[in-house]
């Protein structure tokens, strides 16, 4: 099992996602083929909410929030 299907495992939870400039949180809505897609609630960094697909290479940490 890979990091993909593993987080996929985790669709439609709340997550949050660390790269090395940039911290997203919110839902996730699909994991496949190198890609993790994200509906990301509005922050600071992104004013309004929005889809946001990361490369999984990119990552450096994800937290699975508790339900």
């Amino acid at each position: 099992m890979n990091f993909s299907e593993i987080l996929a495992t985790f669709v439609g939870r709340t997550i949050e996602i660390v790269q090395t400039n940039q911290f997203l949180q919110g839902r996730l809505t699909s994991a496949a083929n190198g890609l993790v897609t994200v509906e990301v609630v509005s922050s600071n960094y992104i004013p309004t909410s929005q889809v946001v697909t990361v490369l999984n290479e990119n990552i450096s940490f994800v937290r699975i929030l508790p339900l």
